[in-house]
Protein backbone atom coordinates (compact mmCIF):
# COMPACT_ATOMS: atom_id res chain seq x y z
CA UNK A 1 0.00 0.00 0.00
CA UNK A 2 1.20 3.32 -1.05
CA UNK A 3 2.22 5.99 1.61
CA UNK A 4 1.22 9.99 0.79
CA UNK A 5 3.14 12.31 2.60
CA UNK A 6 1.44 15.30 4.85
CA UNK A 7 1.33 17.56 1.78
CA UNK A 8 0.14 15.48 -0.47
CA UNK A 9 -2.98 14.59 1.55
CA UNK A 10 -3.56 18.18 2.53
CA UNK A 11 -3.17 18.92 -1.32
CA UNK A 12 -5.92 16.17 -2.14
CA UNK A 13 -7.81 17.92 1.29
CA UNK A 14 -8.00 21.09 -0.80
CA UNK A 15 -8.52 19.54 -4.11
CA UNK A 16 -11.59 18.01 -2.98
CA UNK A 17 -13.21 20.81 -0.90
CA UNK A 18 -12.63 23.23 -3.90
CA UNK A 19 -13.45 20.77 -6.55
CA UNK A 20 -16.04 19.43 -4.96
CA UNK A 21 -16.87 15.70 -5.59
CA UNK A 22 -20.02 13.12 -5.45
CA UNK A 23 -21.14 11.37 -2.04
CA UNK A 24 -20.47 8.09 -1.46
CA UNK A 25 -18.27 5.31 -1.42
CA UNK A 26 -19.07 2.79 -4.17
CA UNK A 27 -19.06 -0.93 -3.05
CA UNK A 28 -17.17 -3.73 -5.17
CA UNK A 29 -20.42 -5.26 -6.97
CA UNK A 30 -20.57 -1.63 -8.23
CA UNK A 31 -17.69 -1.82 -10.19
CA UNK A 32 -18.82 -2.84 -13.23
CA UNK A 33 -21.68 -0.33 -13.47
CA UNK A 34 -18.85 2.49 -13.32
CA UNK A 35 -16.56 1.06 -15.91
CA UNK A 36 -19.60 0.23 -18.27
CA UNK A 37 -20.72 4.61 -17.53
CA UNK A 38 -16.42 5.16 -17.97
CA UNK A 39 -16.61 3.12 -21.50
CA UNK A 40 -20.04 3.29 -22.72
CA UNK A 41 -21.74 6.52 -21.32
CA UNK A 42 -22.64 9.21 -24.00
CA UNK A 43 -22.82 11.71 -21.77
CA UNK A 44 -19.28 13.34 -20.37
CA UNK A 45 -20.91 13.61 -16.76
CA UNK A 46 -21.93 10.41 -16.69
CA UNK A 47 -18.52 9.17 -18.03
CA UNK A 48 -16.24 11.43 -15.44
CA UNK A 49 -18.45 9.82 -12.62
CA UNK A 50 -17.55 6.89 -13.39
CA UNK A 51 -14.64 7.08 -13.45
CA UNK A 52 -14.60 9.37 -10.58
CA UNK A 53 -16.19 6.36 -8.57
CA UNK A 54 -13.55 3.50 -9.83
CA UNK A 55 -11.17 6.08 -8.32
CA UNK A 56 -12.74 5.89 -4.90
CA UNK A 57 -13.28 1.93 -5.24
CA UNK A 58 -9.52 1.75 -6.18
CA UNK A 59 -8.33 3.55 -3.43
CA UNK A 60 -10.09 1.78 -0.76
CA UNK A 61 -8.79 -1.84 -2.80
CA UNK A 62 -7.10 -1.47 -5.87
CA UNK A 63 -7.70 -4.85 -7.32
CA UNK A 64 -10.93 -4.56 -6.81
CA UNK A 65 -10.71 -2.23 -10.05
CA UNK A 66 -7.57 -3.82 -12.13
CA UNK A 67 -9.94 -4.04 -15.05
CA UNK A 68 -10.69 -0.56 -15.22
CA UNK A 69 -6.85 0.47 -15.32
CA UNK A 70 -6.69 0.17 -19.11
CA UNK A 71 -9.90 2.06 -19.84
CA UNK A 72 -8.69 4.77 -17.45
CA UNK A 73 -5.98 5.12 -19.04
CA UNK A 74 -7.37 5.32 -22.64
CA UNK A 75 -10.28 8.14 -21.13
CA UNK A 76 -7.13 10.13 -19.82
CA UNK A 77 -5.16 9.78 -22.96
CA UNK A 78 -8.31 10.44 -25.57
CA UNK A 79 -11.59 11.60 -24.48
CA UNK A 80 -13.00 14.34 -26.10
CA UNK A 81 -14.22 16.03 -22.35
CA UNK A 82 -11.45 17.27 -20.17
CA UNK A 83 -13.63 17.19 -17.19
CA UNK A 84 -13.51 13.17 -18.06
CA UNK A 85 -9.65 13.01 -18.65
CA UNK A 86 -9.43 15.02 -15.45
CA UNK A 87 -11.39 12.43 -13.50
CA UNK A 88 -9.93 9.50 -15.22
CA UNK A 89 -6.28 11.19 -13.68
CA UNK A 90 -7.90 11.71 -10.49
CA UNK A 91 -8.95 8.01 -10.51
CA UNK A 92 -5.68 6.67 -11.54
CA UNK A 93 -3.76 8.50 -8.63
CA UNK A 94 -6.17 7.18 -6.47
CA UNK A 95 -6.01 3.48 -7.57
CA UNK A 96 -1.68 3.94 -7.40
CA UNK A 97 -2.21 1.92 -10.86
CA UNK A 98 0.71 1.03 -12.78
CA UNK A 99 3.39 4.27 -12.02
CA UNK A 100 5.88 3.45 -14.81
CA UNK A 101 3.17 3.30 -17.56
CA UNK A 102 0.53 6.10 -15.63
CA UNK A 103 2.87 8.94 -14.65
CA UNK A 104 4.10 9.68 -18.47
CA UNK A 105 0.61 9.80 -19.36
CA UNK A 106 -0.34 12.16 -16.01
CA UNK A 107 3.07 14.32 -17.73
CA UNK A 108 1.62 14.62 -21.01
CA UNK A 109 -1.46 16.00 -19.88
CA UNK A 110 0.57 18.62 -17.88
CA UNK A 111 2.26 19.76 -20.87
CA UNK A 112 -0.51 20.10 -23.35
CA UNK A 113 -2.21 23.54 -24.61
CA UNK A 114 -5.93 23.70 -23.95
CA UNK A 115 -8.20 26.08 -26.57
CA UNK A 116 -10.45 25.68 -23.01
CA UNK A 117 -8.14 27.37 -20.55
CA UNK A 118 -10.19 26.67 -17.42
CA UNK A 119 -11.03 23.19 -18.11
CA UNK A 120 -7.05 22.49 -18.94
CA UNK A 121 -6.72 23.92 -15.93
CA UNK A 122 -8.56 21.56 -14.58
CA UNK A 123 -7.44 19.11 -16.06
CA UNK A 124 -4.23 19.71 -15.06
CA UNK A 125 -4.87 20.08 -11.09
CA UNK A 126 -6.09 16.59 -11.47
CA UNK A 127 -2.45 15.53 -12.91
CA UNK A 128 -1.17 17.40 -10.45
CA UNK A 129 -3.11 15.75 -7.78
CA UNK A 130 -2.62 12.21 -8.92
CA UNK A 131 1.18 12.71 -9.46
CA UNK A 132 1.37 13.74 -5.64
CA UNK A 133 -0.09 10.23 -5.16
CA UNK A 134 2.04 8.50 -6.72
CA UNK A 135 5.33 9.82 -4.60
CA UNK A 136 8.93 9.18 -5.42
CA UNK A 137 7.62 6.82 -8.32
CA UNK A 138 6.70 10.23 -9.99
CA UNK A 139 10.26 11.35 -9.75
CA UNK A 140 10.11 11.97 -13.95
CA UNK A 141 7.03 14.71 -13.37
CA UNK A 142 9.87 17.25 -11.00
CA UNK A 143 10.84 19.07 -13.70
CA UNK A 144 7.20 19.77 -15.39
CA UNK A 145 5.53 20.53 -11.99
CA UNK A 146 8.75 22.93 -10.97
CA UNK A 147 7.96 24.80 -14.16
CA UNK A 148 3.93 25.29 -13.01
CA UNK A 149 5.12 26.21 -9.95
CA UNK A 150 6.84 29.03 -11.38
CA UNK A 151 4.21 30.48 -13.30
CA UNK A 152 2.54 33.16 -12.28
CA UNK A 153 -0.37 33.43 -14.47
CA UNK A 154 -2.51 30.46 -12.09
CA UNK A 155 -1.67 30.51 -8.77
CA UNK A 156 -3.85 27.69 -7.74
CA UNK A 157 -1.99 25.61 -10.51
CA UNK A 158 1.23 26.99 -9.01
CA UNK A 159 0.52 25.91 -5.49
CA UNK A 160 -0.40 23.05 -6.21
CA UNK A 161 2.29 21.57 -7.74
CA UNK A 162 4.57 23.30 -5.16
CA UNK A 163 2.54 20.59 -2.90
CA UNK A 164 3.16 17.61 -5.34
CA UNK A 165 6.87 18.54 -5.42
CA UNK A 166 7.20 18.53 -1.93
CA UNK A 167 5.29 14.94 -1.82
CA UNK A 168 7.13 13.54 -5.14
CA UNK A 169 10.83 14.58 -3.56
CA UNK A 170 9.40 14.00 -0.02
CA UNK A 171 11.15 17.23 1.01
CA UNK A 172 9.42 19.04 4.63
CA UNK A 173 10.16 22.77 3.17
Amino acid sequence: MKVCSAAGMLLLAIVALVMGGSPGTPKKEDVPKYLGMLKNAASAPDRALGAEMLGKRGAIKASDVADAIEPLKMALQKDKDLAVRKAAAEALGNIGAESENVVPLLIDALKETYKDLKRGANLKLGAITALAQYGSDARDALPTLREIANEKTDKMLSKAAMGAIKSISGKKK
